[in-house]
């Protein structure tokens, strides 16, 4: 090893120890925000203190629109750490960096260690992924088994048949995490892609790979006790876990959650930051199928995973802001894997996006009181300017410091996450308009004692 390359790979581990640590410091940083927060919070809270880990309840009524998994990681997690805020979101913080890292590991199998570093600078330093991270919600941890699944998925059909085998085992039991986490949707996912995969590059040979009996014996073994249990407990259980909140909840408006079809695009957009140039070149160029690749190509199936996910939730009836989670990490690979001239042109544009950027975040700051017309908002809103100049002032000198450079990835990605980590740690200021914790610290003296209270 040279002493260039030497100082590198300690850059690097520097950069990787800097990102772990901020990533799990700041999941207490702001009181959990209505109303899924307090909700995924309260349900594991509920099954600890009752003992009973079996059937989910939510202020002692039965609550079965999603499986256990996620309540039972942040119900051990406040046994380890106790009841309190990062230790709520600490699964889901661990989640989004295990997502990191199974993305970097993907990369470096199919692609190198070029390929990985950059993969897991993309996929941390996006806006979606910093930010659901940091969310108390179930869409992080469907997204880690998810692209478990994947990424074992791919690996398995580049693998010598006997670790062949072992990967899609691990594809399959990650499956059934997710069914665990989130249901059906962790089958209907890799299926459709798998068929779409097929249809369009005429490649069947994956379908010879799937270990099926025994991948289907052991997501059962993983995944049906509970749903039998709970059958057994709650006579009600499949009508409504697998009618109304699979089938009834994607065809119909049950949950008053109806957007428009496009409502996923500015999502995507937004959500990739500061990525766009690249997300959009991956998109619409992922499809052309590697010569080398004669027979699976990964960039392929990565590129009909992303597509599936959002067409999927598109059609849906209910749709919320998270649900497209999971093609981020695939639109990460495909990035990290692409052309790598056409990859250093949209980066050189990037730099330039991400100055201008600051130059109007700066603006912003300054004529921020001008915009704030709720005077019941106001108050809140307008502390935001100190922490909007500071992501203003990083976008100006992160794209100052990648200008010139050959592999701007890094900086850019340091930028990016050093903005999005200034945006959550200011949450806190605008929290009491969004989380009932000041409300409910000020009511617990008034309440009569013996009364049970559900935090």
């Amino acid at each position: 090893m040279t002493p260039a390359e030497s100082r590198a790979g300690r850059a690097r581990l520097l950069i990787a120890i800097g990102f772990a640590v901020a990533w799990f410091a700041l999941l207490g940083e702001r009181p959990l925000f209505n109303p899924d927060e307090g909700r995924y919070a309260e349900i594991p809270r509920e099954m600890l203190v009752s003992g009973d880990w079996l059937v989910p309840r939510l202020n002692n009524l039965v609550y079965i629109e999603k499986p256990p998994l996620q309540y039972w990681a942040t119900a051990a997690s406040y046994a380890l750490f106790g009841t309190n805020v990062w230790a709520a979101r600490f699964y889901t913080g661990l989640c989004g960096f295990a997502t990191v890292l199974v993305t970097a590991w993907v990369a470096r199998r199919l692609w190198g260690n070029a390929a990985a570093w950059r993969a897991a600078i993309m996929l941390a330093s996006t806006l979606a992924v910093s930010v659901m991270s940091q969310q108390l919600t179930l869409d992080m941890s469907l997204t880690f088994f998810t692209t478990l699944t994947l990424g074992a998925f791919c690996l398995a059909q580049v693998a010598p048949a006997g670790h062949r085998r072992r990967l899609m085992w691990l594809a399959w039991a990650s499956a059934a995490a997710a069914f665990m986490t989130k249901g059906l949707v962790s089958l209907v996912l890799p299926a459709l892609t798998l068929g779409a995969y097929s249809l369009l590059f005429r490649d069947w040979k994956p379908w010879r790979h799937l270990s099926l009996i025994t991948g289907l014996l052991l997501f059962a073994l993983i995944a049906a006790p509970w749903c039998v249990l709970m059958q057994r407990h709650v006579p009600q259980f499949f009508d409504f876990f697998f009618v109304r909140e699979h089938f009834q909840r994607f065809l119909t408006r049950i949950e008053d959650r109806y957007q428009p079809a496009w409502f996923f695009l500015p999502v995507l957009a937004a959500g990739v930051l500061p990525w766009l140039l690249p997300a959009a070149r991956a998109l619409a160029t992922g499809w052309r199928r590697v010569k080398s690749h004669a027979g699976f190509d990964p960039r392929a199936l990565l590129w009909v995973w992303s597509i599936i996910v959002l067409v999927f939730f598109s059609a849906s009836d209910s749709k919320l802001i998270p649900y497209i989670l999971p093609l981020f990490p695939a639109l990460a690979l495909l990035m990290a894997s692409g052309d790598e001239a056409a990859l250093r042109r949209d980066l050189r544009r990037t730099i330039v996006g991400v100055m201008a950027a600051g130059v109007l975040l700066v603006i912003a700051a300054a004529m921020l009181p001008h915009f704030l017309h709720d005077p019941a908002r106001a108050a809140f809103f307008v502390r935001l300017r100190l922490p909007i100049l500071a992501m203003g002032l990083l976008g100006i000198a992160g794209g100052w410091l990648a200008r010139g450079r050959a592999e701007p990835t890094a900086v850019l990605g340091i930028t990016a996450y050093l903005c999005f980590y200034v945006l959550l740690a200011s949450a806190r200021v605008v929290a009491p308009l969004y989380s009932g914790a000041a409300l409910a610290a000020e009511a617990i003296p008034a309440i009569m004692p013996g009364t049970t209270l559900y935090r």
